[in-house]
Order: structure tokens, then C-alpha cells, then sequence
């Protein structure tokens, strides 16, 4: 996997990582030069990126419950209602995203969710040793219809019609639209 930030042949995956630092100072000059250079590789951008959010790692909140995280989130797809056509779905990239945009009933299991630096302190490896909480995504109509009407229309741009389609499906299952 390399840096998106690296901009070479889309062949692989790419780590899109956005700083604490953009987030706070609500900057999305990184983010647009990332995005421009996805819109000139076309389809073959599809499912290429996975996000990582760096920076709140000694924090024990999920990052779908900062507010400035969600803030941030809700104004990148404002601006790229198509996003989500980029993320990859191994690492759950796509439900991250979706959390800090959408309402979120969560159900704990187990004890309460704490830093990564606390799981690693603790010798606790979070992905084998902690119980999954369960939680619900719902997406409001407006924001859900503006994101499906933005990947049919950037399909259309970049003749990719499979790829829209297969998001909006997956928005649709992960935030339990029937």
C-alpha cells in the first residue's frame, strides 16, 4: 500500500491519511489534490483508498463520536457527495466514514472501547481480545438520496456504472435501507 499523497499509477491500494491537524483547521487543500488526482485516474479508481483519521489515537472516543471528526466529515461530503465511490471496504473504511456522518445507536458489549494506546499498554490486542460492539447507521433522506444522485452522476462522468451501483448498494445495506 502506498501514500495517496505519492500520486503514481493507481495499481494498488492507497492509505489517504488526514491529520488532526486538517481536521482542526477545517483544511481540505490535502483532501481536494487527493480527490483531483482520483478523478484523472477514472474508474480504475474504484475502491482504491483506504482513510486513516491521525492524530486521536491517545483518545478513547470512537472517532465517529468527535465532534470536530463529524464536522469535518459532513463537510467533505458536502463537497465530494461521491466520496465513498473511492474507499476500499477491507479495513471498514466505509463504515467509519459512514459513522461520522450519519446517527449512530450504538450497543456495547463487553467493557467501553478504550485508546489504542491503552490496548497496547494493557499487552490487549483490540482486533482478538475485545468484544464487537453492534451499532446502527441511519443517514438522513436528503444526505442519502444528495450521495446517490452524485455516484450515478460521476459514473456517468467516468462511464464506471458497476461501481456507483455497487456503493449505493452497500450504503444502503450498512445504514439498513430497504
Amino acid at each position: 500500500m502506498n501514500d495517496i499523497s505519492e500520486f503514481s499509477d493507481l495499481d494498488q491500494l492507497y492509505l489517504l491519511n488526514i491529520s488532526k491537524t486538517s481536521i482542526c483547521n477545517f483544511s481540505f487543500e490535502f483532501i481536494s489534490r487527493c480527490i483531483s488526482f482520483l478523478h484523472k485516474q477514472g474508474s480504475k479508481s474504484f475502491g482504491s483508498v483506504i482513510i486513516m483519521i491521525d492524530g486521536y489515537g491517545d483518545d478513547p472516543a470512537e472517532i465517529y463520536e468527535i465532534p470536530e471528526v463529524r464536522k469535518w466529515m459532513s463537510e467533505l461530503f458536502i463537497r465530494y457527495p461521491y466520496f465513498l465511490y473511492f474507499i476500499n471496504y477491507s479495513l471498514d473504511s466505509h463504515i467509519s466514514l459512514l459513522s461520522c456522518i450519519g446517527d449512530i445507536a450504538v450497543v456495547y458489549a463487553g467493557v467501553k472501547t478504550q485508546a489504542p494506546m491503552e490496548y497496547k499498554r494493557q499487552g490487549i490486542d483490540p482486533i482478538h481480545d475485545v468484544e464487537p460492539k453492534k451499532w446502527v447507521i441511519t443517514l438522513s433522506d436528503n444526505l442519502f438520496f444528495l450521495m446517490k444522485r452524485a455516484l450515478i452522476d460521476y459514473g456517468q462522468q467516468i462511464n464506471d456504472f458497476l461501481g456507483p451501483a455497487e456503493t449505493i448498494k452497500m450504503i444502503t445495506v450498512i445504514t439498513n435501507r430497504s
